[in-house]
């Protein structure tokens, strides 16, 4: 599993059926820090999240295993969403501090 920031939404009016009625996000991954690490990837979301939210997403063949039909022609599938992550006994990567890096408040 890694970590992600949602940094928008996946609009596709014409995709394959095993898709049907399923919210695809553009998500960005993140260090523990809220750092970005690597480049940003499209995932399938059953869990209802939004942009500005800290999900944690599989990827592989498991990412199908996130549908209802578990052959879909998938990547990646947010499986849940952070509140935070606890790191050395510290809380980190509060999920209401977590935002785009150019508006990321330094000092919170």
């Amino acid at each position: 599993m890694q970590l992600a920031r949602v940094i928008g939404r996946v609009v596709a009016t014409i995709k394959q059926d095993t898709l049907t009625a399923v919210t695809l996000q553009w998500i960005q991954p993140v260090s523990t820090t809220g750092a970005d690490a690597g480049k940003p990837v499209v995932a399938v979301d059953r869990v209802g999240v939004g942009p500005g939210e800290v999900v944690y997403f599989i990827t592989s063949r498991e990412a199908a295993l996130t549908l209802d039909e578990p052959f879909a022609a998938v990547d990646a599938g947010i499986v849940g969403k952070v509140d935070w992550v606890n790191v050395d006994g510290a809380r980190r990567l509060l999920a209401d501090d977590v935002g785009p890096t150019e508006n990321r408040d330094e000092d919170t």
